[in-house]
């Protein structure tokens, strides 16, 4: 692993929603994280693909939830509704599940965005027109507020659901 925890990728899903993970992003990721992966909703407008580990931290923070809670319940039937295991193949393909493609609009050129191990998986057209959105003046106004500490993880290290 060369160390990167967020970088980005275009590329192109086959027909079938067939996708081969590009060698540079495999290589950012740990060897135990490297093969099996888990497809839920993402939590914006794009397909989550989480690495092992990070699907197990996940879980983690499902289970430091009160389970007798409606919002909780919620939350969990909506992530696990849609959720797959997925397995790479020897050449690093995974077939993307049709039910999360229809409902992010996802086919042909994509763009995958590794976020310390969570992969988002985003339509081109998607991703760059929410990027373009943003004037430089807004985007001095958002990097002010990251480096304010404003958007700093609160509680508990287990409870990052981006």
């Amino acid at each position: 692993m060369t160390g990167f925890k967020y970088r980005w990728f275009e590329v192109s899903i086959e027909k079938y929603g067939r996708l081969k993970l590009p060698a540079a992003l495999i290589k950012e990721l740990p060897e135990e994280d490297r093969q099996s992966f888990w497809a839920t909703v993402g939590f914006g407008k794009h397909i989550m693909l989480w690495t092992q580990t990070a699907y197990q931290k996940q879980s983690d923070f499902l289970d430091s939830l009160d389970r007798n809670n409606l919002q909780v319940k919620l939350y969990r039937n909506i992530l696990l509704r849609n959720s797959a295991y997925i397995e790479a193949d020897s050449q690093n393909r995974i077939v993307l599940p049709k039910n999360l493609m229809d409902q992010y609009g996802i086919a042909g050129d994509a763009v995958l965005v590794l976020d310390n191990g969570q992969i988002e998986i985003w339509n081109k057209n998607d991703f760059n027109n929410m990027c373009d959105s943003v004037t430089p003046e807004d985007f001095a106004v958002i990097n002010a507020q990251m480096h304010s500490g404003e958007f700093q993880k609160q509680g508990k290290e287990g409870g990052d659901v981006s």
